[in-house]
């Protein structure tokens, strides 16, 4: 009688992607549920998602993560949320072609944005003992506000009727800043590869990387969101908008401006972000831009959690940088010193009441377009004391996330009431 080997089914499979697959399943079951759960609360979400990434540490993972290894990944992926949210953040503006919607955001970018920019540089060379260039590029990464966490402080999504002043500022220079951040990246980049002889490349920069990136950017941006209005909403009849996917377009609309002006050698963050304007400029359509507005918040809120747990990760195998005096000193004096001052100085003369000027002064939140520039820059050149950068870089958000995520539900009680 012949013998038979019976096989038993193997029950437990700890195989490395049934893990990822478990993880993404959970992050994206608390990107669906925590915004909602937190809204109006004094914690907001991102703090939530980094105490998240803590408990993961200290209950499960135990494991020293180096984000110096992922430098690629780590600009990838945070380029695509960045890109995202510019697009929701245009969609917002609801006259992009009136002087009141920028009257705010250009005193900030300005006046606000340069010194921001030189207090940075001279706070990292000074009290976290930065190398010079180093310096210069920590203050260009810090000083752009950050589109994707300010959103519980922007103006409503595109249907909704709101004179508010501070969110339509915060809004329009969220969407702006984080683009014209790239000049400035490039500055250093150029230091870091040529040195300080800047009379050798400052010309080269100033008509490549300032005059013609950001011109190629303004036109790729105008051309492509006006001709993406005419598909969609002139060419499809009436009947068929409703079955146009908000998804599909919604990326289209996001993807096509990045990519034709990066191919082009123009700066995708400010391309998408007018062509998004452009896209959302006649209110008759407004209920179609909610429906591209709510899906790109959807797509934003599953990258926000995943980017915001992985630096409770990194906090947590990391938390000695919290406890470095000098660290700790840069990141507090930008939030509370440096960017409420730069910004106050700008509305100097405005007719703002003090709230109004408060409030844009002092919610220059710092996030995710901060990791970007980073992560672009150190993939683009040499920079000395990269991972202390990237230490003081990660403290900045860290507290900005914490002191801003606390105190943000206080003012929007405030802002009906004060701004008018």
């Amino acid at each position: 009688m012949a013998n038979y080997t019976i096989h038993m089914p193997e029950y437990f499979k700890p195989e490395e992607y049934n893990f990822i697959l478990l993880a993404t399943g959970i992050i994206a079951l608390l990107a669906a549920i925590v915004p909602v759960v937190m809204q109006n609360k004094i914690v907001s979400a991102p703090i939530v998602y980094i105490l998240c990434g803590i408990a993961s540490y200290f209950l499960l993972l135990r494991f020293f993560f180096n984000p110096m290894q992922y430098m690629e990944t780590i600009k990838h992926v945070t380029e695509f949320v960045i890109i995202i949210s510019l697009t929701n953040a245009g969609l917002k503006i609801k006259e992009p072609f009136r002087w009141h919607t920028w009257r705010s955001s250009f005193r900030l970018l300005i006046i606000a944005f340069p010194i921001t920019m030189v207090a940075a540089a001279c706070l990292g060379w000074w009290i976290a003992g930065l190398a010079p260039v180093t310096a210069i590029l920590f203050g260009t990464l810090i000083t752009p506000t950050d589109p994707v966490l300010a959103g519980e402080l922007q103006t409503s999504q595109p249907s909704e009727e709101d004179t508010s002043k501070i969110r339509l500022g915060l809004t329009s220079e969220a969407g702006l800043n984080d683009g014209l951040a790239f000049p400035f990246t490039y500055f250093a980049i150029m230091a870091a590869q040529y040195g300080f002889n800047i009379e050798t490349w400052v010309g080269e920069w100033l008509w490549h990387y300032v005059i013609f990136k950001i011109g190629i950017a303004l036109v790729v941006g105008l051309l492509t969101g006006w001709t993406l209005f005419k598909i969609i909403f002139n060419i499809a009849k009436k009947s068929m908008l409703s079955k146009i996917s908000r998804g599909i377009l919604s990326l289209a609309l996001t993807l096509l401006p990045y990519a034709l002006t990066e191919i082009v050698g123009g700066y995708g963050f400010i391309a998408v972000f007018i062509a998004a304007c452009m896209f959302s400029r006649y209110e008759k359509f407004d209920k179609h831009m909610d429906s591209l507005h709510d899906f790109n918040e959807e797509l934003e809120s599953l990258v926000v959690a995943v980017i915001f747990i992985i630096t409770g990760i990194f906090i947590a195998s990391h938390y000695y940088i919290l406890l470095n005096p000098g660290i700790v000193a840069v990141a507090l004096i930008m939030i509370l010193v440096v960017r409420p001052v730069a910004g106050y100085t700008s509305f100097i003369r405005s007719n703002l009441n003090p709230f109004q000027k408060f409030v844009l002064s002092f919610y220059g939140i710092r996030g995710i377009g901060s990791i970007f520039y980073l992560a672009y820059a150190l993939t683009s050149a040499e920079f000395k004391d990269a991972e202390k950068l990237f230490d003081i870089t990660i403290a900045t958000i860290f507290f900005s996330v914490l002191i801003h995520g606390l105190t943000a539900h206080i003012i929007q009680k405030r802002i009906n009431i004060y701004d008018s």
